[in-house]
């Protein structure tokens, strides 16, 4: 279960990262929500859990109302994930990473450091 919760974290992050930093996003709006409300669930239902990754600021962005708008400071290693899907997604056949990583502000070194 611990598994579950810290990938289904980690996929709302990812995707909170697209949607409200880059304006990009890959999945649906229907299946953004849905991420959020298992998240929710699944925090909910481990209250007790306080070591799962990121605790603090899902828990502070994330309400049933609210998604990750909130969020103005991603943890690196969030930001390197969203970065490489979001690369593997949409752009890889169009252009280089490093051109990529440029058009959004980051370069090579900030995610290799991530």
């Amino acid at each position: 279960m611990n598994e579950l919760i810290q990938q289904k974290i980690r996929q709302y992050l990812v995707h909170s990262f697209l949607y409200y930093q880059l304006d990009e996003s890959i999945i649906s709006d229907r299946i953004y929500d849905q991420i959020c409300a298992d998240v929710v669930k699944l925090i909910s239902e481990n209250l007790d859990n306080n070591s799962l990754p990121f605790h603090n600021l899902v828990k502070s962005s994330l309400t049933e109302n609210a998604s990750g708008f909130s969020i103005n400071k991603y943890p690196p290693e969030i930001v390197s994930a969203a970065l490489h899907l979001l690369y593997q997604s949409n752009y890889v056949d169009s252009m280089s990473f490093e051109t990529f990583l440029a058009r959004f502000g980051y370069s090579s070194s900030e995610i290799r450091n991530a």
